[in-house]
């Protein structure tokens, strides 16, 4: 899935804990192993950030987080960890 740079929220230099933690083993598992294979992609000075898909696509996309691979300023590849429709 392609994300537009404007749903980039923060940097994410250090593996995913502290927003996962009220979830299941199972699910956390998942978005930090989806977190290490992408940071496994990354060069020199590119940079893992966060992303959040803007409360007004939801209802058409449904609520989505992920992380993001910037380099040079552009996205170069993206995985989305949660999916909810609300």
């Amino acid at each position: 899935m392609k994300i537009p740079k404007e749903w980039l929220t923060q940097k994410a230099g250090n593996a995913p804990v502290a927003e996962h933690r009220n979830l299941p083993e199972m699910p956390a598992l998942r978005i930090r192993m989806a977190w290490q294979k992408l940071k496994a992609k990354a060069q020199e000075g590119d940079e893992l950030w966060a992303f959040a898909n803007p409360s007004n696509t939801w209802k058409k996309m449904g609520k989505q987080t992920g992380y993001a691979l910037v380099r040079n300023g552009k996205i170069v590849e993206s995985t989305v960890v949660t999916n909810s429709f609300a």
